[in-house]
């Protein structure tokens, strides 16, 4: 009786790899991997080779631009180009359908452009093919054919009445099972997961311990997902009168929790929290600015309190006798307001995205799908947050720039003086623009619901496994 649970579960794993069934799906399932791989490398690695040679086209440009006006110059303008994360070969999340790049320029806070699901057309809407969508989607669906007969069968070739009377338990057969499976599983998963790590990690830059935690992270959270699936097929495999009712069942939740409950929550969101049309959006953001964010306070009316104020502050009678060009400080508070209008509306606009994705995270609650996605995307860096960050800290740059320009035409310039030039020194002295994602303990405390309700789920999935196993009576499995 020693050992009998690994016993059972070499048993299971020759079962497996004997089946010309269930070697023909694997193959086919490994073979979409190696393509979602391929294809995740090829478009990391010739979209990073675009936005970094337009970042730099641009980064040029701005550099040697004729000498000017410094807010000339500002208009000028330059681009923040969303950098291709390396982790995006893994999952890549929402890149195709959020914007990449964004123009810099005053008084204006633009939208991210090109969003690369507009070149799909209409086959964008069955998703794209990843090697987090493969391991997502049909990895558990391989687990179900390697295991909803795994007791079933043992009871109907009658092997299973022998094997209790010997004085084994169920439940005994049960986790030889389970492990049979998982083992069988990662010894089909390894070779094309280790070639495609190394695929990744071919193209992946330096980036210190922080890659490594990150794959190790994702590596934890599959594996739970896997077991969670793999302990499912196994239990209702052993609560069923028959195979073929085993896999209906196996089906029906897959349909449910991996294609339904997604497509639902998400549909539901976006119904709850619609997005503003652009034209609503920008207009509302004009209309604040002309009138006033409290709709009393046009612009006009701030310009004339903003003459008034600095002429006392500076204890002259007009604005010519301030000691800097007061057309530069007018810019400089223009900027500053417009900038509070476009905090407010963007505000609203990234809290409704957020709003729009609660529902299918909270759905991840009893669908480890959902817990793994959310994850997978933010470990990623491919999620939501990540995006909104880029735009946040990209905003944060452009307000820096036109700053910096409205400062120099203040101290540098006088009023009326459209004929000043900066130097070149002046746009050397705006840095470049580098994203750096979020690190890793944020992201998991931002996903720290979906990664406790995973656990929960196999913690969950394994106490039942044990207590249903143990009180189900020998008499009735015979």
């Amino acid at each position: 009786m020693k050992g009998i649970i690994p016993q059972i579960a070499m048993k299971e794993l020759v079962t497996v790899y004997r089946s010309k069934v269930i070697l023909l799906t694997a193959g086919i399932i490994l073979l979409l991997l190696l393509l979602a791989a391929w294809g995740g490398f090829s478009n990391y690695k010739t979209t990073r080779n675009i936005r970094a040679a337009a970042q730099r086209e641009k980064r040029e440009q701005w550099l040697h631009q004729d000498p000017k006006h410094p807010h000339i110059a500002a208009h000028f303008g330059t681009f923040a180009y969303k950098p291709k994360t390396w982790y995006s070969m893994f999952d890549a999340g929402l890149d195709n359908y959020a914007g990449s790049y964004a123009y810099l320029e005053p008084h204006r806070q633009n939208d991210f452009v090109f969003k690369p699901a507009e070149g799909y057309g209409a086959t964008i809407r069955f998703g794209q093919l990843s090697v987090a969508m493969v391991l997502q989607l049909l990895v558990p669906l391989l687990i179900i054919f390697m295991g909803f007969a795994s007791i079933t069968q043992e009871r109907d070739n009658g092997t299973l009445k022998l094997i209790l009377a010997s004085g084994i338990s169920l439940y005994q057969v049960a986790a030889g099972k389970v492990l049979g499976l998982f083992l069988a599983l990662l010894l089909l998963l390894l070779p094309v997961l280790l070639l495609t790590g190394s695929l990744f990690a071919w193209q992946a830059p330096e980036t210190g311990s922080d890659g490594e935690i990150r794959a190790l992270l994702l590596l934890v959270v599959y594996s739970g997902y896997f077991l969670f699936f793999t302990l499912l097929t196994v239990l209702v495999s052993a609560l069923s009168k028959t195979a073929g009712n085993a896999l209906l069942t196996l089906l029906s939740i897959w349909i449910i929790g991996c294609i339904i409950i997604p497509k639902a929550a998400a549909n539901i969101g976006s119904d709850r929290y619609p997005l503003p049309s652009q034209y609503t959006f920008r207009e509302a953001i004009q209309k604040d600015i002309a009138q006033g964010i409290d709709g009393h306070n046009t612009k006009d009316e701030r310009a004339r309190q903003l003459e008034a104020q600095v002429l006392k502050q500076y204890h002259v009678s007009k604005v010519s006798e301030l000691p800097f060009n007061f057309e530069g400080y007018v810019m400089q508070a223009g900027e500053e307001y417009s900038s509070k209008v476009y905090d407010k509306y963007f505000h609203r606009l990234q809290q409704t995205l957020i709003d729009q994705d609660r529902l299918p995270r909270t759905a991840g609650l009893i669908d480890p799908f959902l817990s793994l996605q959310s994850i997978s995307m933010g470990l990623s860096a491919t999620d939501i947050y990540t995006h909104i960050d880029f735009q946040q800290k990209t905003e944060a740059y452009r307000r820096a720039f036109v700053q910096k320009m409205n400062e120099d035409m203040m101290q540098h310039s006088t009023l009326g003086d459209w004929n000043y030039k900066a130097s070149r020194n002046l746009y050397a002295s705006v840095p470049d623009f580098r994203y750096e994602v979020l690190p890793v303990p944020e992201v998991i405390l931002l996903y720290r619901t979906e990664l406790l309700s995973l656990a929960m789920l196999v913690l969950v999935s394994l106490l039942l496994f044990y207590l249903i196993l143990k009180r189900i009576p020998v008499i009735s499995q015979i």
